[in-house]
């Protein structure tokens, strides 16, 4: 409080007057700060009030304010989970439906009318499946991973495409480990894409403008850019590779920094591997590299522990290059340059492609991407060969040959091929073999019962098959020709099971002469192994080619619903039977998924009674420090207002003194 000094009466005039104006400004300054702490409830309404109080009040509003968008983003989230549990409620119901209907047709008491109609119920659950799939909540969609903001499902051709990515949308929950919002697809109905793996390694030759990023290196750990050093002769030379980026960066700065010593050594990518670094000092010259430091580029570049001789030099280590989008076709081992056409088959449509015209693994992918049939390519995992993806539910896609080519099989990406399991057949259903068959009557093995098709040939030749024990493609091409040679026939001349030359299948060429018969491939013993190859038939011509039944099928519950109304449709009974097998498998995943996302709604609301209680805590420490205590402010404002009354008083008394009232 400001107070006017006794003596005043002993001052010049001009001095008391400042001193007692000074006294009640303060005063009247005290007495407005007060009203305005009365009128807003606030002990600190602006920082120049406390500016210790004003800066943890400043932190604890922005705490405040994050709890706020936070239970916001809580709420969003659990009424988005709450629609994604109901969605997922729903697709159950109907998965049930259909596999009820599915069971209700199998066997003799059905007949194809009633299947046929079934396959439009079918058709209708098959709809509002997609509907579910494309459900959402406030513009964002459920099953759409980190897309949210289009459609995840789409037809397209004759199928589904799944045109999410990710696992799930995240936001700001507060948590220690975030949690997805949204469900990806695949979670909830399946596997939305399958692939055909390539089989074989392109090994990638290097280039000089391959980066260095893009090499595994010799010790496998890849290649950092340092300081190296080359013993020439016995001179030592310090090669700074710190700032290469490129293969062509190494192969100049090395070669730069030796020739101040050997004017004729040279060094370059090694022409017969394209894998390595080739070193040539000049006549009679010796080199050798090595490390000087921690890292340990030389050795990554596969150029220690060796010592390079003139004029033959020598060659490094195996750096293993990278397969990236920015890789030349031409560099790509085993691919002829320019590459020939493929055929891509999906979703009943089927292009011939022609890949001359690409010169990157980018290009590839352009080509492709740009059929629009629901195939992209990708490069796999470690690096080294090319993936076909189906995107493409109830599409059925297969890569083949075009007219005796051999494009697809150089680039590892043929769906049939020698070395095709035969558990991949038929959408991963395999093929059906007989064995094990025993005589009802001894109780011996009877090898004849275990024998699954017969072939007959355009001569009348015929000869029985067992594929007992055929786990891949080229088995069941081994046991037919040696079935064919143990009955007197020729292979290879008069009788050839092998692969199609044009387009996918096992195809049987019978050369056999004098024409009796057409070429003809019977099932035996109730085999469906002929079927399930896609060798059931017969042909008049010289070559029986049969099915393609390794095709690439999205496993997930669309698919399984296509199949199981094709089934009706076709009154198929084990098409049936199969496609009811599938949608188990489909409704157990669909509860996993319910499992799931209630597991995040329960800590969902756990974060939520966490984030009120903390924003209760954090209001309840700003209002120790922000707010007013009334008591106190109101006694304060009465003190002031006497202060003020008094100085107010005491100035009038001074002021009216004057050298007169001394003199007396």
């Amino acid at each position: 409080m400001s107070s006017i000094p006794s003596q005043l009466a002993r001052v010049p005039n001009l001095m008391a007057s400042n001193v007692m104006l000074g006294s009640l400004h303060k005063t009247n300054q005290s007495l407005l700060h007060t009203q305005i702490q009365l009128a807003s409830g606030k002990a600190v309404n602006r920082p120049s009030d406390n500016a210790v109080s004003a800066s943890a009040i400043s932190l604890l509003d922005d705490s405040i304010e994050r709890r706020d968008q936070r239970l916001r983003n809580l709420s969003h989230a659990e009424a988005v989970m709450g629609t994604t549990d109901a969605a997922l409620a729903d697709a159950a119901d109907l998965m049930l439906e259909a596999k009820e209907i599915g069971l209700s047709q199998i066997g003799a008491g059905s007949d194809s009318e009633t299947r046929e109609n079934q396959a439009k119920i079918i058709e209708s659950i098959l709809d509002q499946m997609i509907a579910v799939g494309n459900r959402k909540y406030q513009q964002v969609h459920l099953f759409g991973g980190e897309t949210t903001s289009r459609e995840p499902m789409v037809e397209q051709l004759n199928g589904i495409r799944y045109q999410g990515t990710g696992k799930g949308m995240h936001t700001d929950l507060g948590m220690v480990r975030s949690i997805p919002v949204t469900m990806s697809g695949a979670d909830a109905f399946g596997a939305l894409s399958a692939r055909v793996e390539g089989d074989r390694d392109l090994g990638p030759e290097m280039v000089p403008q391959t980066r260095l990023e893009d090499l595994r290196g010799a010790r496998g750990q890849g290649v950092t850019p340092d300081v190296i050093r080359a013993n020439v002769d016995g001179a030592q030379v310090s090669v700074d590779l710190s700032n290469a980026h490129t293969v062509e960066d190494v192969v100049r700065g090395l070669e730069e920094a030796i020739q101040t010593v050997d004017p004729d050594a040279e060094v370059r990518i090694d022409p017969a591997s394209g894998t390595r670094f080739e070193i040539q000092p000049g006549n009679g010259v010796e080199i050798t590299i090595s490390d000087p430091g921690s890292e340990a580029m030389a050795a990554d570049l596969g150029l220690t522990e060796k010592t390079f001789t003139g004029p033959t030099g020598g060659v490094g280590g195996d750096v293993d290059p990278k397969l990236t989008d920015m890789t030349p076709v031409g560099s790509l081992i085993g691919v002829d340059d320019p590459p020939g056409m493929i055929r891509i088959s999906n979703g009943g449509q089927q292009r011939e492609v022609d890949l001359s015209e690409a010169e990157t693994v980018q290009d590839i992918k352009n080509i492709v991407a740009g059929l629009d049939m629901g195939v992209r390519v990708e490069i796999a995992g470690d690096g080294d060969r090319f993936n076909f993806i189906n995107e493409l539910s109830g599409g059925a896609m297969s890569i083949s040959e075009v007219a005796g080519g051999d494009t697809a099989e150089q680039l590892g990406v043929r769906s049939l091929t020698g070395s095709t399991k035969l558990s991949e057949f038929n959408n991963g259903l395999g093929v059906q073999i007989k064995s094990g068959a025993v005589d009802p009557v001894t109780g011996d093995p009877d090898p004849d019962k275990d024998m699954d098709f017969e072939v007959v040939t355009k001569d009348g030749t015929s000869f029985a098959v067992d594929l007992a024990g055929a786990e891949t493609v080229q088995d069941v091409l081994d046991r037919i020709n040696d079935a064919a040679d143990a009955e007197g026939l020729t292979v290879g001349t008069e009788f050839t099971a092998g692969l199609a030359a044009d387009g996918n299948g096992i195809a049987i060429t019978d050369n056999t002469t004098p024409a009796v018969v057409g070429t003809e491939v019977v099932p035996l013993n109730g085999s469906f192994a002929a079927q399930d190859l896609g060798l059931k038939g017969e042909t008049n011509g010289a070559t029986l080619t049969g099915e393609d039944r390794a095709t690439v099928a999205v496993n997930s519950v669309f698919t399984h619903l296509m199949s199981l109304r094709d089934a009706l449709k076709e009154d198929d009974d084990r098409g049936i039977s199969l496609a009811v097998d599938r949608l188990e498998g489909d409704i157990d995943r669909v509860t996993q998924a319910r499992a799931d996302v209630g597991v995040r709604m329960r800590r969902v609301v756990d974060a939520t009674e966490r984030e009120e209680d903390l924003k209760i805590q954090d209001t309840n420490m700003r209002s120790q420090v922000q707010d007013l205590d009334y008591t106190e402010a109101a006694m304060r404002f009465a003190d002031l207002q006497q202060q003020l009354q008094a100085g107010l008083t005491s100035a009038s008394r001074i002021s009216s003194i004057s050298l007169l009232d001394f003199l007396r």
